[in-house]
């Protein structure tokens, strides 16, 4: 497990509530499924527990439920997702609770729970979302064909079919893709049916919404890291940063299977994933510098170049990074250690800070992203 990987004694020396501050909530908002197994129960629970007394006080939260359920299947706590489901108001999101209800109906083998979530996708598909989520319960029954039918029906009702790949859909995919109205879960198992079937029309289109997306969201959590850094300082970020390393590292894997697995019509369509996925790493290996440098062990601490030299190499991140990371470290901690490692590293190279900034503004070229608030 990740915030296991060092032995004491580390200079992060306690844990405070950091998703609950704030400042991490909403951008790792529909996240929490790339974790996998990259994180321990407990701290998956701490984050649950927070979530859910945030939930409490602000219950017309869209998304905050669903952030629940994510962190709940991670545990293997069927019954107590469900109920988490059933609590949820109003409409949104309809489609996606039923499937997921599916998904922890069949872990417990309840085939009438099973039955009575599927049935409304099938009966009552009265907008977009329900229809989306049908087409990816068929895909999940092995109903190929009520697939195939679903996504031509939706194509048709969108006003996508037919669709080219073009520099308006490169420039702009979510107004081009089909799957828009699920979390990325959802889009991610969609997509994985138009491949495992074989369903091509707009299938590219599809496959590039989703990683940009992927790669959009690992902007918007470097963001919310970054400002937790120059808020609360370095040592309060500790878990925000081994659930941002743990998240991207999922991420990265998921686009990467994509990468390894798909063909495509249109190979800008493929250069364009393999972007993505380049600018997915850089955040990974971001957020694994960082954690890093929060257990640095006192005892066999040497702040010197084999130490930065040995940093990169380690974490598959570079000088501009470490870069990055220590001027905010110093900043907004003034920690001694950080200190004497970032004269070291202006010594070794007395333009790095101004080079990183151009190297953060080369890193556009991986993919559209979020505005940054600090370069």
């Amino acid at each position: 497990m990740i915030e296991h990987l060092f032995l004491l004694p580390v200079k992060y020396l306690g844990m405070s509530p950091a998703l609950a501050k704030g400042y991490l909530i909403d951008d790792f908002t529909d996240s929490y499924d790339f974790i996998g197994d990259a994180l321990s129960k407990s701290l998956i629970y701490e984050i649950y527990s927070e979530l859910e007394k945030i939930w409490a006080n602000e219950p017309d939260n869209p998304n905050l439920p669903f952030d629940c359920e994510s962190l709940l299947a991670i545990l293997g706590e069927h019954e107590k997702a469900i109920a988490c489901l059933n609590h949820i108001q109003g409409h949104y999101g309809f489609g996606m609770r039923l499937l997921r209800q599916t998904y922890h109906y069949a872990c417990l083998h309840n085939e009438n729970g099973v039955k009575s979530s599927l049935d409304p996708l099938f009966t009552h598909p009265r907008d977009e979302h329900t229809k989306e989520c049908a087409f990816i319960a068929a895909g999940r029954l092995g109903d190929r064909e009520t697939a195939a039918r679903l996504w031509k029906e939706l194509l048709k009702e969108k006003n996508l079919e037919n669709l080219k790949i073009s520099k308006d859909v490169l420039d702009d995919p979510d107004s081009f893709n089909c799957i828009a109205h699920v979390h990325i879960r959802e889009c991610h198992e969609g997509v994985r049916y138009l491949y495992q079937y074989d369903i091509r029309e707009n299938r590219d289109v599809e496959l590039y919404a989703l990683i940009s997306m992927i790669h959009y969201k690992m902007g918007l959590i470097y963001n919310s890291i970054i400002d937790l850094i120059l808020n609360e300082g370095p040592y309060e970020s500790f878990s925000g940063m081994i659930t941002a390393l743990a998240v991207s590292g999922g991420a990265y894997s998921w686009v990467a299977e994509y990468r390894d697995m798909v063909t495509v019509d249109d190979p800008r369509v493929y250069k364009e994933l393999i972007l993505h996925l380049e600018g997915i790493r850089k955040f990974r290996t971001f957020f694994s510098i960082g954690e890093r440098l929060l257990t640095i062990s006192e005892k066999n601490f040497q702040p010197d170049e084999q130490f930065l030299h040995s940093l990169v190499r380690e974490t598959g991140g570079d000088l501009y990074q470490v870069c990055t990371l220590l001027e905010l470290f110093t900043r907004s901690a003034g920690d001694a250690d950080y200190a004497q490692l970032f004269d070291v590293l202006l010594k070794m190279d007395p333009d790095i800070a101004k080079k990183s900034v151009i190297r953060k503004e080369m890193e556009g070229y991986l993919g559209p992203r979020p505005p940054f608030d600090y370069l």
